[in-house]
């Protein structure tokens, strides 16, 4: 699992028909910046310049840090298990720590 920012949405009117009525969002993914001090305390999130598109199972909408899964995975979150997909937004982030420093 990875953590990624919605930037937008897709919308394909032709599609495999397993796929029709899902919500598909653009997310790029993002990692986090490790200050450049001895304590390598976390500064915050940086962009990773990529994008994924994903299957949305939770209602996630722009600008939100979500998380995401991918691979085979991806297959095994609710309503997907018969579905062509790579990844899955399966969380909405409500606040991330990491090395005592709050991200999100």
């Amino acid at each position: 699992m990875f953590l990624g920012k919605v930037k937008g949405h897709v919308i394909a009117t032709a599609k495999d028909p397993s796929i029709s009525g899902q919500k598909l969002l653009v997310v790029e993914p993002l990692r986090v910046d490790y200050a450049t001090s001895a304590t390598n305390t976390a500064s915050g999130f940086s962009v990773t310049g990529r994008a994924i598109v994903a299957l949305d199972s939770i209602g996630a909408g722009e600008g939100q840090i979500v998380l995401i899964t991918q691979g085979s995975s991806a297959r095994l979150a609710e309503g997907c298990r018969n579905l062509p997909t790579d990844a899955v937004v399966v969380g909405i982030v409500d606040e991330a720590v990491v090395a005592g420093c709050k991200l999100a």
